[in-house]
C-alpha cells in the first residue's frame, strides 16, 4: 500500500514563474549595484503535477514508471535549458558596440547642451539588458558634468560622466578609455566631441576627442608649446664650490653657499639656447669653479676668472659656433674647450680648441668625420683627452693625432639582479687623487631608480685606460626650484 501511494502521489516541480524575473534592475541597482544583469528567463510552467497511472502494476514497476516520468521531464527542462544559453550566445556574439563619431541627434533648435544629454542617454541604452555581453553591460551611467568649449572657431562639448559597469567588463572600459575609482566597477570618463549641422533639423558627431587632445588645439596651448620655457633648479649642495642661477643671474660660490659671486652678464652670455629659452642645468664638464681657476663656455667665448670671480675676462675661441653643451677642462697643457661647430640635419658637430694663455686658441686634431653629439669631453692633467657618444668611449694620448676605443666593462653586480644594463651613457669625468672616474648614466630614455632618483653607474680607472666598476650611485641632479 506504502508503494502505491507513493507511486501514484502528485510530484511538484519548484520554478520561477516568467512573471517573477525582471530583466531590467530597480532604481537602486542601477545606481549602486555591481552584479551582472540577469540572464533571459526561460517560460516554464508555475507549477506542473506529474500523475503516474500504475493500476494493475505490480512492485517494482510503479517506481519504475514514475522514474522514467520524471527523467523525461527532466529532459525537456534541460533541452529548454540549453536551447535559452544558446540564443544567448548567439545574440552577445553578434553584439557591436556603436562608434561615437556618426551617431546623429533630430533637434529643432541648435541647443548643444540639450542634444548631447539627449544622445548620452540613448548612447548607454545600448550597454543595457540581457543581450549585452558581459565584456559591455552597464547598470548606469550619468553625467556628472558638461562644459560648451568655445576657444577654437567651432564649438566643442565636454562630458564628464560616471559608469557603473555590470561586471569586470575589459571592453567597454578600454573602448572608452575609462578611469577606475575607489568604488568597485565603478569608472569615470571624458570626452570632447563636435556636432556637425546637417540642414534637417538633424545633427551628427564629427569629431570625438580626449580633453588633452582638444587642449593640444588651443591658441592658448600653441602659444605656450612655442614660448620656450625654462626650468629652475635649487643649487648643487653636493659641491662646496659650484654655480648657482636665480632670478637670472648667475652666481659662483666657494663655500657652499655662505657667499656669492655674481658673474657680470653670466646668464645672458651662458645660459641662453638657440630657441631662445634658457639653460639653467648646467652639464658636467661644461664649467670649473676652483679658488684658482673659473671658467664657463659662453657660445663661442670662454667666460674666466683666475681670482674668485675679482675680475672676468670673456676670450673668443671660434666665430660662429653653435648654442649645444660645451665641455671645458684646465690640465697641465693648457685649457681645452670642446663646442659645437657645426650643425646638420639635428645633429652638432664638435670641434676641441687648446690654449695655453687663454688668449689665442687652437684646433685639436680629431677624427676625419669629426665628433658628433658628444655627451661628455675631459682632458686630464697628463694630457689624455676622452670623447664620450653614448657608452661609445674614444682616448688620445697624442692631442688627437691618434685615438683608441675605451671599454667600460658592464656592471655586473649590478646588471646580474636586473637582467639586463641599463647603464649606456657616459655622462661625466673627473680625476681626484690621481685617479680618473667616469659616470654612466641612463640616456634619456632611463626608468632604472635608486633612492628617488635615476641610477647612475661610478667606474675609476688607475691608467686612465682600463675601467672596472665601483658603485652605484643616485643620479645628483639637483630638484627643480618651485
Amino acid at each position: 500500500m506504502k508503494t502505491y501511494r507513493a507511486a501514484t502521489a502528485p510530484i511538484v516541480i519548484h520554478q520561477e514563474n516568467e512573471d517573477q524575473t525582471d530583466e531590467s534592475p530597480s532604481p537602486q541597482e542601477k545606481t549602486l549595484s555591481s552584479e551582472p544583469s540577469a540572464a533571459p528567463a526561460i517560460p516554464v510552467a508555475a507549477a506542473k503535477t506529474i500523475r503516474v497511472d500504475a493500476c494493475g502494476l505490480q512492485c517494482p514497476g510503479p517506481i519504475l514508471k514514475m522514474k522514467k516520468k520524471i527523467l523525461l521531464s527532466a529532459a525537456g527542462f534541460l533541452a529548454v535549458t540549453l536551447l535559452a544559453a544558446g540564443f544567448r550566445e548567439v545574440v552577445w556574439y553578434r553584439f557591436e558596440m556603436r562608434p561615437v563619431i556618426g551617431e546623429t541627434v533630430t533637434s529643432s533648435m541648435y541647443d548643444l547642451e540639450e542634444m548631447s544629454w539627449r544622445w548620452f542617454s540613448s548612447y548607454f541604452e545600448q550597454f543595457k539588458g540581457w543581450s549585452v555581453p558581459y565584456d559591455y553591460r552597464i547598470t548606469d551611467a550619468r553625467i556628472d558634468n558638461m562644459e560648451v568649449l568655445t576657444d577654437l572657431e567651432t564649438p566643442y562639448v565636454q562630458l564628464d560622466y560616471t559608469i557603473h559597469v555590470a561586471s569586470a567588463n575589459d571592453r567597454i572600459v578600454q573602448n572608452l578609455e575609462l578611469i577606475g575609482t575607489d568604488t568597485r566597477r565603478v569608472y569615470t570618463g571624458q570626452m570632447v566631441i563636435r556636432w556637425e549641422d546637417n540642414g534637417d533639423n538633424t545633427y551628427t558627431i564629427a569629431e570625438k576627442l580626449r580633453p588633452v587632445q582638444y587642449q593640444i588645439m588651443t591658441p592658448e596651448f600653441r602659444e605656450e608649446q612655442n614660448t620656450p620655457q625654462t626650468e629652475h633648479y635649487l643649487m648643487r649642495t653636493d659641491e662646496p664650490m659650484t654655480y648657482y642661477i636665480e632670478n637670472e643671474v648667475l652666481y659662483v660660490t666657494y663655500d657652499s653657499g655662505e657667499n656669492f659671486v655674481e658673474v657680470p652678464d653670466g646668464y645672458e652670455k651662458v645660459c641662453v639656447q638657440a630657441n631662445g629659452a634658457y639653460n639653467e642645468l648646467l652639464a658636467y664638464n661644461s664649467y670649473i669653479v676652483t679658488e684658482e681657476f673659473t671658467a664657463f663656455v659662453a657660445g663661442d667665448s670662454l667666460l674666466y676668472s683666475t681670482d674668485m670671480g675679482e675680475t672676468w675676462t670673456e676670450s673668443l675661441i671660434y666665430q660662429g659656433a653653435h648654442r649645444a653643451n660645451a665641455y671645458v677642462s684646465m690640465t697641465d697643457n693648457g685649457c681645452y674647450v670642446t663646442l659645437a661647430v657645426d650643425r646638420s640635419l639635428g645633429s652638432d658637430y664638435y670641434q676641441t680648441f687648446c690654449s695655453q694663455d687663454l688668449e689665442t686658441w687652437t684646433a685639436v686634431q680629431s677624427p676625419e668625420m669629426g665628433w658628433s653629439n658628444l655627451t661628455c669631453s675631459f682632458w686630464t692633467k697628463d694630457g689624455k683627452g676622452y670623447y664620450a657618444k653614448g657608452e661609445s668611449l674614444s682616448m688620445t694620448e697624442d692631442n688627437g693625432a691618434s685615438f683608441q676605443e675605451i671599454v667600460i666593462p658592464g656592471a655586473v653586480e649590478v646588471t646580474a639582479g636586473l637582467g639586463f644594463n641599463p647603464f649606456d651613457t657616459v655622462e661625466r669625468m673627473y680625476e681626484e687623487d690621481g685617479i680618473l672616474y667616469a659616470v654612466v648614466g641612463q640616456g634619456d630614455d632611463g626608468d632604472y631608480v635608486k633612492d628617488g632618483k635615476l641610477a647612475e653607474a661610478l667606474y675609476q680607472s688607475q691608467d686612465g685606460k682600463t675601467f672596472t666598476f665601483v658603485e652605484e650611485i643616485a643620479d645628483d641632479t639637483p630638484d627643480q626650484a618651485g
